[in-house]
């Protein structure tokens, strides 16, 4: 499926181009189509491109450090994923996952850094987004502390009441 011009004008990190950049862009970007379940990507793969969903959803997440899987986000139509790897060139810190079948849109390093030197309110657009998304992603650790001590403190209280009682009788 070709990109158009129109499939980027609702997406936030291209609002502030014109008509003839939006053409320009489109024709750089490739298109992909995933089923529902597929992997995009893994956590530590190396990555050049940022994904934007077409249509469908995308599930991104991390493992924690005892193994447990973490929902960073779910991503919709029109919102970009998979960015920071391509901007700072390491490995993917985040999982990547077709929640339903997703049609994507991928534009690779080289392509958005083209369209920065054209057009540099496009990459103060991009951190304004990321800047969201840090954002988000900072109210859920802070959530996500929060409940697992409290949930594991509840859990715990039953069974050490229960030594206790055993020991007293």
């Amino acid at each position: 499926m070709p990109c158009t011009p129109d499939d980027l004008k609702e997406v936030n990190l291209f609002q502030l181009l014109d008509e003839a950049e939006l053409k320009e862009l489109a024709a750089v970007i490739d298109s992909k189509t995933v089923a529902a379940g597929q992997t995009i990507f893994r956590a530590g793969e190396l990555g050049d491109c940022l994904y934007i969903v077409g249509s469908g959803e995308v599930e991104l997440s991390i493992k924690d450090k005892v193994g447990e899987k973490v929902v960073l986000a779910a991503v919709g139509t029109n919102e970009i994923f998979g960015e920071l790897s391509m901007l700072d060139t390491r490995p993917r810190s985040a999982s990547a996952v077709a929640l339903r079948d997703t049609e994507l849109l991928m534009l690779d390093r080289e392509d958005l850094l083209l369209l920065f030197r054209k057009q540099p309110d496009a990459a103060l657009n991009m951190l304004a987004v990321l800047s969201g998304m840090l954002r988000k992603v900072d109210r859920l650790v802070q959530t996500r502390v929060t409940k697992n001590a409290n949930e594991e403190m509840q859990e715990k209280l039953p069974a050490l009441q229960r030594v206790a009682d055993m020991a007293a009788g």
